[in-house]
């Protein structure tokens, strides 16, 4: 059995250098060492970034499929939080018939990796697609809704699985202003048809990935 991996700040040049394709396992590589304790991670100054490696199932579970396993980068920038999302390419990609760069309201239907970042009275729920797509959520409590950010376009980037490229890869930067600050806890998933990985296991009957009490804790750097 594998050892647990760890979530660590590291150099996102560093990270993509050495997977430009950011699979997990560059995320393995660099979990070795933790710079901080594990129990409050620490959202870096770009180009750092927290890496967050989701290689279990929902409920702990390891996953011995290493096509589900999904990377989530997070990175603060002068103007916002930089959140970036890989995930393998699918034997049978689940992919919205809309074109990419595009919102789409129903995200989870399909194949997405998903973040989730809590502050005191509020958390975000940030998901990027596997055809370009996104979607940001924003609760005042599990599954209480107060913002769909349906006007919102974001600075977005997607590089799809082409010219032999294992993972598809996308990039989205939240406002400052969008962000539940102060940052509190921070969780990621990987949802593929049906199969549901979590980078911090969840407990329950069923997958339920709105606990944010559950979120394992962080904080941003250089903010209270």
């Amino acid at each position: 059995m594998r050892a647990p991996l760890h979530s660590r700040a590291i150099s996102g040049k560093q990270f993509y250098a050495s997977c430009p394709d950011s699979t997990v396992e560059a995320a393995r590589e660099f979990s070795q060492a933790v710079d901080i304790p594990s129990f409050i991670m620490l959202i870096p100054y770009a180009p750092d970034v927290l890496v967050l490696p989701i290689v279990t199932y929902w409920d702990g579970t390891p996953c011995a499929n290493p096509r589900l396993h999904g990377v989530v980068t997070l990175g603060a920038e002068a103007e916002g939080l930089g959140i970036t999302a890989s995930l393998p390419h699918q034997e049978c990609p689940c992919i919205p018939a809309t074109p990419p760069y595009t919102r789409v309201a129903n995200l989870w239907e399909y194949d997405a990796v998903e973040c989730f970042v809590a502050g005191v009275e509020s958390y975000l729920e940030v998901e990027l697609g596997a055809g370009g797509h996104f979607l940001v959520l924003d609760f005042t409590a599990p599954r209480v809704r107060r913002n769909a950010y349906e006007a919102f376009v974001p600075r977005l980037s997607f590089a799809p699985c082409l010219e032999g490229k294992p993972a598809w890869r996308s990039s989205i930067l939240i406002p400052w202003s969008m962000v539940p600050v102060p940052v509190q806890s921070v969780n990621a998933y990987v949802i593929s048809r049906h199969h549901y990985l979590c980078y911090h296991p969840l407990p329950g009957p069923k997958p339920d990935f709105h606990q944010p009490e559950r979120f394992p804790s962080v904080r941003l750097a250089g903010r209270a």
